[in-house]
């Protein structure tokens, strides 16, 4: 017995059309707006709006309203979206309303969780720092010269930006949308995502926690990750050369807009 959403709408995009448009294209514009800023001179023009010569500090690094919204609480954010998603996804194997929905689900849980892993082991590996330790805005570290950090130990540890990484993990909710086949929530969770990215940005930005291109190496890998987790729910399936339909990816528990009671 076939139990579907009667508003669900199946996926039907192509298998090259998504790879080249959504997790190849929109990562690598990220990336290079991401090394345009960096290598322009962007990131250090940015990160002195905020920094005080004269106090030798950024000002709003003492504030602690922004510390406490901006630094601790934004990470509720993706790890409550992961837990509840995941929650919900358990849930659908005794809730018959929510099997449908069971492959979208994994899918954000996934992005949630697997992004700030990702990105928090990334930052060990990138040499640039945060604004705040280099000796150009009273810190200790000269600007480095190259990208990779030598060893793990020699690493910035500012690149990605995790608290940047936390809002643009929103953007699984444009994803999710478009797997439900509703355009409405597929672009609205493409504004919740972006200013979520953007907005938990600024604040670090603005601590001088970390430089603009750190951020936007945020979004770039958040996309690249929300992108390959989401495949198997948008892709639309292979055909044998019986014409039996394939799905192109097996996705998850279940794949997203049908499932199989036995």
């Amino acid at each position: 017995m076939v139990t579907s959403n009667p508003h669900y709408r199946q996926p039907g995009e192509r298998h090259q059309t998504y790879l080249i448009g959504q997790v190849l294209a929109v990562t690598l514009l990220l990336v290079f707006c991401a090394q345009a800023v960096n290598l322009s001179g962007l990131d250090l023009t940015v990160a002195r709006w905020f920094y005080d010569a004269q106090a030798h500090a950024f000002p709003y690094r003492a504030s602690r309203a922004l510390e406490i919204l901006g630094h601790r609480l934004v990470l509720v954010a993706p790890v409550g979206m992961a837990v509840a998603a995941a929650g919900a996804a358990v849930a659908s194997r005794w809730l018959p309303v929510l099997r449908p929905w069971r492959g979208v689900l994994w899918a954000t849980a996934l992005t949630c969780a697997l992004g700030q892993v990702v990105i928090g082991q990334l930052k060990h590996y990138t040499a640039l720092p945060r604004p705040y330790e280099l000796s150009l805005f009273g810190g200790y570290a000269p600007y480095p010269d190259h990208f990779w950090a030598a060893s793990r130990r020699e690493g910035g540890g500012a690149l990605p930006s995790g608290h940047a990484g936390a809002g643009y993990a929103l953007l699984s909710l444009y994803f999710a949308g478009w797997a439900a086949g509703r355009p409405a929530w597929r672009w609205a969770g493409l504004t919740i995502g972006i200013v979520a990215g953007i907005g938990f940005s600024l604040v670090r930005i603005a601590q001088g926690a970390h430089f603009l291109s750190q951020t936007l190496w945020s979004a770039a890998v958040m996309w690249f990750i929300a992108s390959l987790l989401f495949y198997p729910v948008l892709v639309r399936p292979r055909r044998r050369r019986g014409g039996q339909g394939e799905p192109a990816c097996r996705g998850y528990a279940t794949r997203a807009g049908a499932t199989h009671d036995s």
